[in-house]
């Protein structure tokens, strides 16, 4: 389907099996701009296969993961994604679980990507450590 632009699923119990099986939908969709997966518990192994969609992925430019208990290795998956995605200008992981090990990992991946304009971070369980690494 080339007319959807915009996929919202908030609240929605997909878990990681539903952001594996969206996740392979990303890899060849080329028309969508943006999805928010608020409050789904996709988990680290969910953020990741997200992850592995974004490498390719050149539509995307809004990914809303907020409230998906994704840990410090969900977004060391994100930011791996993030050093060599040039479409997503905003990502939000407000309210997961990303500690100074996944700060860290998104403050590397910011510093080579220069398309992210907006990354939400409020509510994890960032320590000093991690906000001087952003």
């Amino acid at each position: 389907n080339t007319a959807v632009t915009e996929m919202g699923l908030d609240n929605n119990w997909i878990e990681a099996q539903g952001a594996v099986a969206l996740a392979e939908a990303l890899k060849v969709n080329t028309a969508v701009t943006k999805m928010v997966l608020k409050g789904n518990q996709i988990g680290d192994q969910g953020a990741a296969a997200l992850a592995e969609a974004l490498k390719v992925n050149t539509t995307v430019t809004v990914m809303g993961l907020e409230k998906n208990q994704i840990g410090d290795r969900g977004a060391a998956a994100l930011a791996k994604a993030l050093k060599v995605n040039t479409a997503v200008t905003k990502m939000g992981l407000d309210k997961n679980q990303i500690g100074d090990r996944g700060a860290a990992a998104l403050a590397k991946a910011l510093k080579v990507n220069t398309a992210v304009t907006e990354m939400g971070l409020d509510n994890n369980w960032i320590e000093a450590q991690g906000a001087v690494a952003l």
